[in-house]
């Protein structure tokens, strides 16, 4: 039938597969080219800029920490000018004894302009000390030692308009000559800066900056501007930079000078250790710095800030270390370190936005394509569904019509598929025609063979009716019976309308009832023999095969009928047709007990000419034929030949 697939087996795969295979095999690869491109641009750009970002952060951490130690460093040279600018001061002063007063309100002066400074103050070899005390924004305290205070350090406040108020705080014990600013500068013979100690008065942790006053050439005292370390960690904090990581000062010994967000000092009261501190971010930070210098990364000679980094809590940090050199005996570094977050977070967020919005790119290109490639494989799909059910006359699917109208290849294809099959339509019809013509011919020839053969078994039965011998008359009924299997054939062919294969259930079956029937006054007992027929329906062979199997069965059959004994009116012949692996079997049995001795019988069936006969045609069939007596009694012939 037109449009059945399993007239062609070989297209059903094609026919099953789904109508979206060649929108995939058009789609994917473009889409995949596509995603790969993004892929490999997206890479190479975040790690291109990644270390650009990279490269940049470090330059500007390297030039915060920079910025960070020259403003350490100028605020701390506010001191050094004005211990040097007192020293200068007071080595020409006349009279310092007499004058107290005015030197300590010159001091709260220089405390008004440089907000840096917590203490200015002098230190005499007599044990005379006078000073000034920020206390606060615009709070001021003067004090005094010495004799005329009994070895107390006394201190008044300093009132608004500049007076000194009355004494409220003694501080017993104090000789400026034991601090250990005044220490410093006279081993230095010259300007100095002490190690880090705490304030006589408050405890407060200070650094100061001393400078020998000289009179006539000998020194008279010392003169001392002092920084508390709380100001620079107060300055610190105000670090921009530091905000989102630290930045911290560290001595020499490695204990905190200053910090941007924590103490400095340690449960005990002193200075932290850096590396050891409660915070964890001020630790890391002093740890990578010191690997760096102990695997001689950083030289301690080296006045250039040195990069590093390290990583806590899985956040990169890059630091910067910077040295802050006060003499030859003292060098501080001043680290700041800052989460590179700090610097790629807009980054980052720019990046996301990019990257949906290049997705959203991506995604609106394969919709694109998708419908692109729709558009195009759409009607090709349509016309294959429109082949697949093509059947002669049948009208165009109207999706194919509508595609007519389209004045590109799609288009095209659809007229011209129309046009083919208005061809194909008048090519069937013709071979429609051919063929009932053909197939009438073939029926009425197959029907004629079988008039004529019927025709020439009459005439044989005539001519039998007028010969007197018994074994002469036997051999025109045995031809006639062979020219009425010749004849079954046509007149099965003729009644089915096959003309390639045989139905050998009906075949056979009409082959022994002609016999039986057939034969029933020339055979003897034939009418009382039972004739069985074992075949399947399905059972068909090509006409070729059919007629001489068939042509064997009447030999063996009608042999079989012959031989059957005067003394038994009932015979069973067993006809079993079946397939056996790559062949065919045959097999024709029966129970033959009516004959003296199985074997005998045996040999005379096969010396007589019927089985010659039949192995003629089993030699024309390319089969073998086995003879041999069965174990009740009678003969089995098996005939088996390829299929």
């Amino acid at each position: 039938m037109p449009g059945d697939d399993t007239r062609i087996p070989l297209l059903a795969p094609f026919t099953r597969s789904k109508g979206a295979r060649l929108k995939r095999v058009i789609i994917l690869p473009f889409f995949l080219v596509t995603a790969l491109g993004f892929a490999l641009s997206w890479i190479m750009y975040v790690k291109g800029s990644r270390a650009a970002v990279s490269d940049a952060i470090r330059a500007i951490a390297v030039e915060s920490s920079k910025r960070v130690s020259d403003q350490v460093y100028a605020r701390l040279d506010h001191a050094v000018h004005v211990a040097a600018a007192n020293a200068s001061f007071l080595g020409a002063y006349p009279r310092i004894d007499d004058e107290t007063t005015s030197i300590r309100r010159a001091f709260v002066e220089q405390l008004r302009h440089q907000p840096v400074i917590a203490i200015a103050a002098v230190g005499t070899e007599d044990g005379d000390y006078l000073e000034a005390q920020r206390l606060g924004p615009d709070s001021y305290r003067v004090g005094a030692a010495g004799a005329g205070t009994g070895g107390s350090l006394v201190f008044r406040p300093v009132l608004a308009d500049g007076g000194f108020g009355e004494r409220y705080v003694d501080a017993p014990g104090y000789d400026p000559r034991e601090r250990p600013w005044y220490r410093a500068a006279i081993e230095a013979d010259g300007i100095a800066w002490s190690r880090p100690y705490s304030l006589f008065s408050t405890a407060e942790p200070v650094v100061a900056v001393s400078m020998p006053v000289r009179r006539d050439g000998r020194v008279f005292g010392v003169a001392v501007a002092t920084v508390e370390l709380g100001t620079l960690s107060a300055f610190l904090a105000t670090v921009e930079e530091a905000r989102g990581g630290v930045a911290f000062v560290e001595d020499e010994d490695g204990r905190l000078i200053a910090s941007s967000r924590s103490t400095i000092l340690d449960e005990t009261g002193g200075r932290a250790v850096a590396a050891e501190h409660v915070d964890a971010l001020v630790s890391a930070a002093s740890r990578a710095d010191g690997a760096d210098r102990a695997a001689g990364a950083i030289r301690d000679d080296d006045d250039s800030p040195a990069p590093f980094s390290f990583t806590l809590r899985g956040e990169l940090y890059l630091g910067v270390s910077t040295p802050v050199r006060l003499g030859a005996d003292q060098s501080w570094r001043a680290v700041l370190a800052v989460p590179q977050s700090a610097y790629t977070e807009k980054l980052r967020r720019t990046d996301a936005k990019a990257f949906i919005i290049l997705l959203a790119f991506l995604a609106t290109s394969f919709a694109v394509g998708w419908l692109v490639v729709d558009y195009v494989t759409r009607p090709i799909r349509t016309i294959a569904d429109a082949v697949d059910a093509l059947e002669p006359g049948a009208r165009l699917p109207e999706e194919i019509v509508g595609f007519f109208d389209r004045r590109n290849e799609l288009g095209r294809l659809a007229r011209s598929f129309a046009a083919l099959k208005l061809r194909l339509d008048d090519s069937f019809g013709e071979l429609e025609e051919n063929l009932a013509e053909k197939d009438v011919l073939l029926r009425e020839i197959h029907h004629r063979v079988k008039n004529n053969l019927q025709v020439v078994s009459s005439i044989l039965s005539i001519e039998s009716g007028s010969v007197d011998d018994d074994r002469a008359r036997l051999a025109f009924d045995k031809c006639q019976n062979r020219i009425q299997a010749m004849a079954l054939v046509h007149e099965e062919v003729y009644r089915t309308g096959s003309f390639v294969e045989l139905d050998m259930a009906e075949y056979l079956s009409r082959i022994c009832e002609s016999l039986r029937w057939g034969s029933g006054t020339k055979l003897t007992h034939a009418c009382e023999t039972a004739l069985v027929v074992r075949a399947d329906d399905k059972d068909r062979l090509p006409l070729d095969k059919a007629i001489p199997c068939g042509l064997i069965v009447n030999e063996l059959v009608a042999d079989a009928l012959e031989r059957a004994a005067p003394d038994r009116p009932v015979e069973t012949v067993t006809v079993d047709f079946r397939r056996s692996g790559p062949s065919w079997r045959l097999s024709v049995s029966d129970d033959g007990s009516a004959r003296d001795g199985a074997a005998s019988a045996v040999a005379d069936d096969a010396a007589s000419l019927d089985l010659v006969l039949a192995d003629g045609l089993v030699a024309q069939l390319g089969g073998a034929v086995s003879r041999e007596a069965a174990p009740g009694g009678g003969t089995v012939v098996i005939v088996d030949f390829p299929a």
